[in-house]
């Protein structure tokens, strides 16, 4: 009768770390639509994106959103990003520099990355200076789907 019991516990348990484990993977990457073009040709309006949550194994050359800066403070005094996709408007990116990197003539503060759109037209760390690490909402890591492409005929 233990052994069955010990037994019952532990697959309980089992499932118990599947499930934490599966609930993290899925907490873990959100997948977002991209509206604007700030980001062409890379990435055009309408395209869906998985991006891994937090900045974490950042590298330069990724594609990163981060949360949009203030108009008049850039994302100075701007609270760390949360979990809730609704409580900001968010930037999809390029990050071109991290910290210690030469940007605009001057090196990226420590905990901060220069941001900047592929399109000639993208407001970005050209404008409001390098974005702090704690306004990383995540990585892209692929590209789920691509939005219609309006420069070809339908």
């Amino acid at each position: 009768m233990r052994r069955s019991a010990a037994l019952a516990v532990a697959a309980v348990t089992a499932g118990t770390v599947a499930a934490v484990a599966a609930w993290r993977v899925r907490t873990g990457y959100v997948a977002v639509t991209v509206r604007g073009g700030s980001m062409l040709p890379t990435l055009r309006d309408g395209d869906r994106v998985l991006i891994r949550r937090g900045a974490r194994g950042l590298r330069r050359g990724d594609i990163v959103v981060v949360a949009c800066p203030d108009v008049d403070t850039a994302w100075r005094g701007k609270p760390p990003v949360s979990g809730d996709l609704s409580a900001t408007e968010w930037y999809i990116k390029r990050a071109v520099a991290l910290a210690g990197d030469p940007f605009q003539e001057r090196p990226v503060p420590a905990g901060e990355l220069a941001v900047v759109g592929d399109s000639v037209f993208s407001t970005d760390s050209r404008h409001f200076g390098p974005c702090p690490q704690d306004q990383v909402l995540g990585v892209v890591v692929r590209t789920l789907s691509r939005g219609p492409d309006l420069a070809q005929p339908h």
